[in-house]
Parts: C-alpha cells; structure tokens; sequence
C-alpha cells in the first residue's frame, strides 16, 4: 500500500503560498491604516513655490496640501495682491504670519478653519457663529461641501467630518446659506436664530455633467465621453442572494445578450456584447479590475466555452469577488471605448471599480443577507411529466401492441411485477395488487433529489482617512446551498484599498482575495437527469425504509443501483484560491505633466477531485464486480479495469499572471480662455500569463483508509495492467502555457470650449503567433471619435433642455488565438502501446499565412438629458464587421492533422441601443430633525437588438463533388441540427430542421417532405450542403436578437419599493427530445422502466383522425416500428459520381423518422420570456432610534429573485434554461426570497 502525496503536497505548499502572501499584505494594510488618526493631529507643513497670485489662489493650495479651510471676504483678498513665496516644510502658522501680519489682517484656527480678519476686528462686535454638520440621505458625512452666504463671497467648507463652523458678521440680515457639492442638490437654509444646524444634501438624479466614467485606463467627464459606454451603480443592481455581480446584469445593459443556462450554484451566464464578432476565439467579454485586466482561474478551451449547452462551473475571472466590495460598472462596447485594450477587446470589456476610503471618522459597516431557494415540484408549469398511473398506461399500450423492450439494462417498478408474473414468479392477485401500488406510488423524485436550499452571506468593512490617507477593507463569507442535495459553494472574500497623497504624488495599493469550496455530484451521476427522466412509478426505498436498489446495466454487465447511494458515495469537490495585487503610483512632476506605472500581480491555484466509492454503480460495472462478495467476478478477471478499491481523478491547476503599465500624460489649457484644451498620453504595458497543470486518474483510492492508493499485483487483471501503463489518463497529463505581450499606446483628446471633443486612440499589439512575414506580426489597432454638446452650442437658451448631445465613433478592433503558431509544434508523448517506443503527435499545424481577425466597428449615439432629468436616455445604433475571421478547414489525416485554421470568414453584427429613465416624481424632503418625507418614482426601461450574421466562409473553388470533397469535408448533418457550424446568410448558432409533414393517417408515424425514395438520383448529384438544404428548412438561432428590462424604483418616506423586469425575444430552441430510445441503434419505442416520459405524450396518436389534433406520433406494432428503423437514407453510402452515367447514392442526411422527428420543424418553439428578474422593499429605518444604541444608519429589506417567468405556449411547459439539443437537462435557475439588513457605525 501507498499514500498518494504528490498532488496533495504540490496543492498544499500553493494554498500556504497565498495564504502567506494574503496575511503580510494584510498586516501591512492594518499596520499603515492605524497610523491614519496619529497623523491627523500632527502639526501641519506646507511647500510653496507661487510667484504674483491672488490670495485666494494661495488659500486654495494651502487647502490643499493642509486640509485647513479658509473664511475670508473680497475687502481682505484685496490687500493681498499679487503674492509671491518660495517656502519648503514651514509651519503653517508661519506662514500665514509672514503673508498676513504686513497687509494688516490676522487670523485664528476653529476646529480646521482658519478665519482671516482685519487686525482691528477684535475690538469690534463679536460676530455671529453658526457651525453645523453636512450628511447625506444615507447619514453619512459629507467633507468639501461649500458653505457660503447668500448674495456674498464669504463662505467656508466642511471638513473631513463634514462639520463646518463660519462666524458671520451681525449686521447681515436676513442671513441664508447655501450648501453646494458635487453630484449632490444645493439647499439653501434660513438661519434665523438658529446656530446649530444638521443639513442633509440629496444626491442629483441622473446629471450628465458630473458622472465619472472608468474605461480601466483613464477616468472621464461624461460630457467629454466619446464612446459607447454603459455605467452602473453598484447600489442600483444589486440583487440580494446572488453571488457574483455578472448574474445581476441580466436586463441592464442595453446591446448584451445574458444567457443562463444552469441554477447549479457557481454555474456562470454567458454574456455576449453587441454580438459576436469571433467563431474560434473566445467570445466572452474582458474583466477589469481597478485597472488590472483578469484571467479566468483555468484555462477552459474557447471551443467548450462557446458551447451554447456547457455549464461552466469552474468559474471565470470575477467568480471570487464579493459584490459589496464594488462601486461602479462600466461596460465598454465600441471600438473607441475597447481599442486601448487591444486584442483582448474584441468582445468588450467590463470594467469595475472597487469601493475606496472617505474623507472622516472610521466607519465600520455589516450586511448579511439570508435566502430561500425553491426546489423543482411536479406541480410547476416548467416541469411536465407523467405521473405514475400514465406512465403505467403507457406500459400497458406498448405491450398489448407486443412491443418488444431492447435489451433492458433495468428491470424495475410495473415492468418487473410483469416479468415475474410471466415467469410463474407471482400469481395475477399480486400482480393486481403490486399494478396497484405502482400507479399511486408517485415517488416524488424533486423531494429526495432536490431541496429548498438555504443559503446566507455576510460583510465587515471599514472605512475612513483624511485627506492625505483613505482607506477601505472588507472581510467577506458566503454560503450557497443548491437546490441539489448535497451542492454547496462556500466563499471567503477580502478587499483592501489604501490611497494615500504626499504632495505632486498619489498611490494606490489594493489587495484582493479569495478562497472557494465547492461541492457537487459528479457529471456522470447526473442527478438532475435521473429526477427529471426516472419513472415515478419507481421506488426510492423498499417498505422497511431501505433504499431500493435495482439491476442496471452498462455494456455486459448489471450492477445494483440507487441514485441516492450513488450520490452520497460520490463527490465532485473543488478547491479555488485567488490573490491580486495592484500598485499605482502617479506624479505631477512639473506644470501639466503627470508620470504613472500600474503594477499588478495575480496568483490564483485550483483543485478538483473527482472520487467514486467502492459502493457505487459506476465502479462496480468498471471493475466487474461480484455484488454479493464485493470483489471481482470469479471468471472475468481479464475485464476488470479496477479490481480493488474506487476512483479519484484529480486536477491542479494554477495561474500566475503579472503586468506593468507606464503611462505619460500631457493635459493642458492652449488658451488664456481656457476654452482649447488637448489631453494626450503615451502607454508601455507588459503583460504575462502562465498556466500549469497536472490531470491524472487513479484507481485502487481508499477514501475511508486514510486516502490510500491501493497496490494490486501485476498480471491479475490485464485489462487494468494495460489502463495503468499505457493510458494517459493514469500516467498523468501536464500542461504548460505561457503567453506575453508587450503593447505600445497613444491617445490624444482635444476639447473646444466643452461644445466640440475630438479622442483618437491607437495599440499596436505585436505576436510570433502570426506568418513569416513581419506585416503579419503587428496590428495597429485605432480608433477616431467625437462629441458635440448640442447644448453648450446652438440650444443654450431652451431651458426645458439639460443637456444633448451627439456621438460618433469608427475603430479597428483585433482578436488571435493563442493555440497558433507558423512553426511546426511537436508534442512528445510516452511509449507507444503497440510499438512500445517513444513517439510524438503534431500538437499545431504550421499556420504560415495566419493573419490577425480584425473588426471594424462604427457607433452613433445620441444623449439626452430633459426637464432638469425628468427624461433622460441614450439612443445608440452600430455596424460592426468582421474580416479574415478564423474558421476550421478540415484537411487530410495524411498531414498529421485533421483541421487547419484559415482566414476566410465575414461576420456582421448590427443593432440598436435604447436606454430611458423617468423621474415623473421626486419630491423627497430631508427635515434637519433626519425625518424623511415626500414621494420618489423612477423608472428606467431600455431594450437592446443584435443582428448577426455570417456573410461569407470558406468555400470549394470546385463546381463539382470530388473524392477529397466526400472524404475530409467536414459537414454532417448533426452539424446543421445542433447549430456548431456557421452557415454563411444566417447568424451564428443558427440551426437547421427537418420538414415535418404531419403524421401518417393509418399508424401515426410522423412523415417529412424530401423523404420520398424517388429523390434518391436527384440526390445522388447534390453536395452535403446542398442535400441538407433541400431535406431540413432553417429554424432561427439558439440566441436572442432582442433583449432589454424594465426597472424601478419607488421611495415615500423611509419605504423604498423597486424591481426589475428582464426580457428576451426572437431566440429559437428544441423541445426536450421524446425518441431518444428510438433514435438508438437497435432502437425501440419501448422506454427502458425505470424511464419517464413527457406529460404530452399523453395526447399522442391513438386511433385514426387523431392527426387533426395532436402531431404527438403514436405507438407502432413491433413489425411496422422495425421497418421505420431501416429507412434508405440511412443506408445511403455517398458514393462518388466521378463517371458520367453512374448514378451516385447521396449521403446519409437522418438516422430514422424517429430522430427526423426530434430534430424537425414542428419541435422548434420560441424561447421568448418575461422574467422578474428581481423585486425588493426596503425600509430605512429612523436615526432617533438607531442613536440609542450608537448606530448611524439601518435599513432592512426583503426581496426575491427570478419569481416568476411568462414564456412561450408552445415550450409546453420546458424552462427557458433547457434545451432539446443539450445532451443533459439542466438545473433551472430557481425562485429565491431573501431576508437583508446593513447597518453602519
């Protein structure tokens, strides 16, 4: 016996890399924020190098470098002219007493004011003093709010805690402040008598002049924006109960398509922005964390990700990351926007922006979230299949006809109470009796498979700092319960940012991490499939409340099998670890010019293992196992690939990326006007990804025995000696992949008077993955913009207008693949099996000629902004086209390869964007006293369209069929079924049909146009493609061209009420398949008996005339079934017409009628839905209470997700989610009903 430490000891030593390097950046970030309030009270210095400026050009940089505030009125900026000083680290006071004293003021400090008087001003009246503080609606304080007295220029500004002190003189009357800030309504107070006051600001709703926009690279005006960008707040599509932030963009961003195609906790949706511009690469979009571009943990094939059916529960780039850690959501979409991201843009990009520290007192902040998940019932629209007395029925019909069962792999439920009847086993009273009891058992499959799951998430943050220090950290954990018995994902989270300012030079350290555990049951256990698919008429347990296990075989041998068994001796477990680092620094180094490097590190590790138990199904019929001993059959020793013991195969893989980024900025004024501006940057980045793996199977694992690898002697089993030695599955697979890159970036903006705005940017990208010739290597990729602000030009006087404004766009966006290369890539292997020598396989064929994919995108956009935001939107429409589009040519195996990829594609996406909202209400009112009044409703709906399509792809030059035409093209008709090859004139995913007829009048077969046997010589001259053209008709495409939501929100008083419609149209799909057993080889329309069926196959054909009123085919007599399974098309040899004269047999087009059916037009439904993606009620709770218990601010909130879903009629009841073409039903996304709280110190 041996211990299997390698992997163990490889994962182990990874995990205690990132847990080191997680710990010292923590303390690091601890450490440095407790000196945040040491550094507070200190003494204060100021440098200053200013020649003739105005005084208050001096306060404003003392302001500054200080965080000292300055009260002072015009008569005192006189005397102050023209002011010249050259200081370095002087006391402030120093200062003031050298600039002050000689112009005959003086000054004195209250609190972080510094209040500048005339030097007789002591003896006169003492002046009135009014100090108070500045919160938002939320209770939190505000720093920088400008305070100033009404028709005066005497004012002053709140401090880091957002208080504010200002002494007026006594002889104003009528005294009223005004409070101004930034994204943030002025108010205007009536002091009166009052001298304390506690003014709250409420949040400007939807002004376009003071939205900052993050493309990752660069920070923008939205009035200088000249892109196609979407930009959310985190706040407002927050959904309660969800994981991840990408399954809360569903009907929020106009232009992207959202598919999810799974409920298993962990499963990511797919996104797809303004369409899809690559059929080989990678078409999900780019993640941007604070700037640093991410890599999903492993390295999954574009092939397995662009699989419409693929669950992907490996996770992706921003799988680990907590959504309370995230501020805002910028998603980038034409090439103005993506360019200087280069090749890694081609899809969009989305950027996020983590939370960051304020201005004040430390602030320390707790949400949890609790949730309920609702299990699949029989009893839901979306769940349709028979009950246990028609599934009996169906029994029953199918042997009164004497159709025979195939070789049944399980005798079990009615069907096995029959057998035993037949064989003189039991008499007819107990067969009555058992029929009975199989027609009201209804074994509820979703209660023992599924559960309403539990799930509860949980975030501590702090914040705070000063002007100079701002700091930001969060501890997150969350539990996710599926909805699948036994399904966990459990999530720890932390999120640090620290901002700190020392004069000309800002840096930004963040550190991000995380660790995941996740649980399921294996693939091959399938639990969702065996509820959805298991016959209710079977039991799960026997009287006595033992599980019930039946004989179920797989190739020549039975083994007894019960799903629950099966499931609580198995697991699929995964181990995931993330760590990012990030170091900005920026520096204003003279007038105008600002120098940055940005430095990331990303190390991430993930662990899978995949364990079957000895006491399973799966390695008893691998290891041809005896049930009774538990050991190997006496005889078939020979056959056994695991004579002892059960599996584990286990995969590591880890990913370790760096990148470093130098940027040099120029930005200045050309004019004394200040209405010519130029902005323009030069970028150097360096980039590296490196994936490593191990993947290796072994058999002979003892769980339950201290994880043993148990050794079996050589020559007892052949079989299992041969699997050991020569497979590469149990030798081990390694992987290694590295990509670096270097880039070079230049954008230039030019503004005119904030009415005209020019953006040119270009990338140039260089790779050795490209040709021989050194044109082949580089692509620039570039783009041209511009913005004219209508509003600030022609409409200045329309004052029912806030601002307009028009946007054009034209760039170049570029994608490559990574697995290419010109040269000839040989993969060396072990010993050959057969020859027993080493050898080597073609791992990439030499790609010479290979050049970039390149995608020319044009956008036009229009702003709109009415009635000081009553109404505001965006209407965007695109063209996008993309050229030398990478496509697959089958070639001859002789070369060593059997595909060999080519430019010769061209893809088109066009669409429109609308995006609204409303504001008819907005009256909220924020008493002094904190009490919240009035009424608020907004609502934002939008819609966005996709047109794909492929206009061209890589054709024959040849007129006629040929013998390489035949042997190595590539088509099948499967091809054209499932919608996996791009059909040029229609949009990718889009798939084929068989032209149903109706059915057959005398048996209820179903019948197809283009079925006839005189179409045989017709047939025998056209191509495959032209064959399956003329046979099937085009269905649609599996993805939606049409998608969008309806969102909003209602607030009176403390009582907030919001949701969100998502909804999609125009996507095509298949109807779950009813003749998968009949389409086999040696097919039957007698089910297996532990098999269910779908509900509608109750209203199949029975009797003549049932054709009018059902297309549900009925059940054949054996003779007449056996004779539908041998049609001629099915043996039809494709033989090649090289003589002329010779008549030629076309290809094979279908199986049977029975998968004809499946496959054909009048199981195409529209999967168009209207789903309530999110609804919610929140109730803020008052502050009079909260100040008895030392809280700050609460609110509490119950919400729902994905309540309910409106679809098509004619899916007959099938999720949306599911799909006829997937080979496994999937887990549908479930209803979820959550319970949250946040509260504040």
């Amino acid at each position: 016996m041996k211990k299997n430490g390698l992997n163990s000891c490889f994962l182990w030593s990874e995990k205690q890399k990132i847990l080191r390097v997680m710990k010292l950046c923590m303390l690091f970030i601890v450490c440095f924020q407790l000196t945040v309030s040491a550094a507070l009270s200190q003494e204060k210095k100021v440098s200053l190098d200013m020649q003739n400026v105005s005084a208050e050009i001096l306060f404003r940089e003392i302001q500054r470098q200080t965080g000292y505030c300055f009260v002072f009125n015009e008569e005192h900026a006189k005397k102050l002219d023209q002011i010249s000083i050259h200081v370095s680290q002087k006391a402030i006071s120093e200062v003031l007493q050298d600039i002050l004293w000689k112009n005959g003021l003086t000054w004195k400090f209250e609190n972080d004011i510094i209040m500048v008087s005339t030097r007789d001003a002591q003896v006169q009246e003492e002046p009135i003093k009014v100090h108070g503080v500045v919160i938002d609606e939320k209770g939190d304080s505000i720093p920088g709010v400008t305070v100033q007295i009404k028709g005066m220029s005497l004012g002053t500004s709140t401090n880091h805690k957002g208080m504010f002190s200002l002494s007026i003189p006594r002889e104003i009357e009528n005294l009223t402040l005004i409070f101004s800030f930034i994204g943030m309504e002025s108010k205007e107070i009536k002091v009166g008598e009052q001298r304390t006051l506690r003014v709250i600001l409420k949040e400007k709703q939807h002004q376009i002049d003071e939205v900052v926009v993050n493309t990752g690279y660069q920070n923008f005006d939205r009035r200088h924006l000249t892109s196609a960008v979407t930009s959310l707040k985190m706040e407002d599509i927050m959904v309660p109960g969800l994981m991840s932030v990408d399954q809360m963009l569903e009907g929020r961003i106009p232009g992207m398509i959202f598919m999810q195609n799974s409920g298993q906790v962990g499963a990511t949706p797919r996104l797809r922005i303004r369409g899809t511009s690559t059929l080989l690469g990678n078409q999900e979009p780019l993640w941007v964390l604070d700037g640093v571009v991410l890599t999903d943990p492993v390295n999954i094939e574009p092939e397995q990700l662009n699989d419409l059916d693929f669950v992907n529960l490996l996770g992706n780039a921003i799988s680990g990351l907590n959504p309370d850690d995230i501020e805002q959501i910028d998603v980038l979409k034409d090439a103005a926007a993506t360019a200087v991201y280069g090749t890694k843009a081609a899809n969009g990009v989305i950027v996020i922006t983590t939370k960051k520290g304020h201005v004040g007192q430390p602030k320390v902040s707790y949400s949890f979230t609790s949730g309920i998940k609702r299990r699949p019932r029989y009893t839901m629209r979306g769940v349709d299949l028979m009950n246990s007395q028609e599934r009996v029925e169906y029994s029953n019909e199918i042997i009164e006809k004497q159709i025979p069962y195939n070789t049944i792999s399980s005798w079990v439920g009615y069907e096995s109470a029959l057998k035993d009847y037949y064989n003189g086993l039991i008499d007819y009273a107990e067969l009555k009796r058992q029929t009975d009891y199989y027609e009201t058992v209804n074994t509820d499959w979703f209660d023992i498979i599924f559960r309403d799951a539990f799930s509860h998430s949980h975030t501590l943050s702090v914040s705070g700092g000063s002007e100079k220090i701002k700091y930001y950290t969060s501890l997150g954990y969350g539990d996710d319960q599926g909805t699948l018995r036994g399904e966990i994902g459990r999530r720890y989270t932390m999120n640090s940012n620290l901002n700190l300012t020392f004069g000309k030079l800002f840096v930004s350290f963040g550190l991000n991490g995380n660790a995941q555990r996740k649980k399921y049951t294996p693939s091959e256990v399938a639990l969702q499939n065996y509820a959805y698919n298991t016959s209710r008429a079977v039991p799960a347990y026997e009287w006595d409340g033992s599980l019930s296990f039946y004989q179920r075989k797989k190739a020549d041998w039975t083994y007894p099998f019960n799903v629950l068994n099966e499931r609580d001796n198995s697991s699929d477990e995964q181990d995931a670890s993330t760590v990012n680092l990030s170091l900005r620094m920026d520096y204003n180094f003279i007038e105008n010019w600002r120098a940055s490097l940005q430095a990331a590190y990303g190390l991430s590790n993930t662990n899978r293992q995949i364990w079957f138990g000895e006491n399973t199904w799966y390695v008893g019929t691998l290891g041809y196992w005896d049930e009774e001993t538990g050991e190997v059959a006496k005889g078939y020793e020979g056959y056994s690939r695991l004579p002892v013991g059960g599996e584990l195969r286990e995969t590591e893989e880890k990913n370790e990326t760096y990148s470093m980024r130098v940027e040099l900025n120029y930005n200045r004024f050309l004019d004394k006007d200040m209405k010519h501006n130029i902005s323009v940057s030069a970028f150097g980045e360096l980039s590296s990804t490196k994936y490593t793996g191990m993947d290796i199977t072994m058999r002979g694992y003892m769980k339950d025995r201290g994880m043993l690898i148990s050794a079996v002697p050589e020559g007892y089993y052949p079989r299992y000696d041969k699997w050991r030695l020569t497979d590469e599955a149990a030798l081990g697979k390694r992987t290694y992949t590295i990509n670096n890159k270097v880039a070079g970036i230049l954008t230039f903006m030019y503004s005119f008077d904030n009415k005209y705005i020019f953006n040119a940017n270009m990338r140039v990208d260089a790779s050795n993955k490209f040709g021989d010739q050194s044109n082949k290597r580089l692509l620039p990729i570039w783009s041209l913009s511009g913005r004219w602000n209508i509003k600030e030009d022609i409409l200045k006087n329309a004052n029912w207008i806030d601002d307009v404004a028009l946007r054009v766009s034209f760039g170049y966006q570029g994608n490559m693949l990574d697995d290419q290369s010109p040269e000839l890539i040989i993969k060396k292997q072990a010993l050959h099996p057969f020859f027993g020598e080493l050898y080597s396989d073609i791992k990439s064929f030499p790609n010479p000629n290979l050049r970039w994919e390149k995608t020319a995108s044009l956008n036009v956009g229009l702003d709109f902004f009415l009635w000081k935001g009553k109404i505001s939107g965006t209407l965007s429409g695109y063209y996008r086209k993309t050229t030398n589009a990478y496509m697959s040519k089958v070639i001859s195996p002789v070369n060593g390869a059997r595909n060999y990829t080519v430019n010769s594609g061209t893809v088109t996406n066009s669409g429109f964007e609308c995006a609204f909202s409303f504001q008819p209400f907005n009256n909220l009112d924020f008493s002094q006293s904190g009490q919240i009044g009035g009424f608020s409703w907004r609502i934002d709906p939008q819609i966005g369209s996709v047109f794909n399509q492929l206009v061209d792809k890589l054709k024959s030059s040849k007129n006629q069929r040929t013998l390489e035409d035949d042997d190595y093209e590539r088509l099948s008709y499967t091809d054209y079924l499932n919608g996996t090859i791009p059909i040029a004139g229609h949009p990718i995913n889009g798939f084929y049909s068989y032209k149903f007829k109706g059915l057959d009048p005398t048996d209820g077969r179903p019948m197809f146009y283009g079925t006839e046997e005189e179409n045989k010589e017709a047939y025998g001259k056209l191509t495959k493609e032209q064959l399956y053209k003329t046979v099937m008709e085009y269905s649609g495409c599996r993805q939606p061209f049409l998608q969008g939501g309806i969102s909003s929100t209602m607030q009176w008083r403390r009582v907030v009420f919001s949701f969100n419609l998502s909804y999609s149209f125009g996507a095509k799909t298949r109807l779950i398949k009813l003749y998968s057993e009949a389409s086999e080889t040696g097919g039957t329309m007698a089910v297996q008996p532990n098999q269910n069926l779908r509900a509608e196959m109750v209203n199949r054909w029975k009797r003549p005339g049932d054709e009018k009123h059902t297309n549900i085919p009925g059940l054949l007599d054996n003779k007449t079934f056996q004779e539908t399974l041998d049609p001629w098309f099915a043996h039809a040899t494709g033989n090649i017409n090289i003589t002329e004269g010779v008549i030629a047999y076309p290809f094979v087009f279908a199986q049977n009628i029975w998968q004809m059916y499946d496959n054909s037009n009048v199981r195409v439904v529209p999967n168009d839905y209207v789903k309530l993606q999110s609804i919610s009620i929140r109730y803020v709770v008052p502050e009079k209470f909260l100040k008895k218990v030392g809280i700050s601010s609460a609110y509490v909130s119950v919400s729902g997700s994905n309540l309910f879903t409106i679809a098509s009629k004619a899916l007959k009841g099938q999720d949306p989610t599911q799909s006829g073409t997937a080979t496994s039903i999937s887990v549908p996304v479930p209803a979820m009903y959550n319970l949250s709280f946040n509260i504040s110190f």
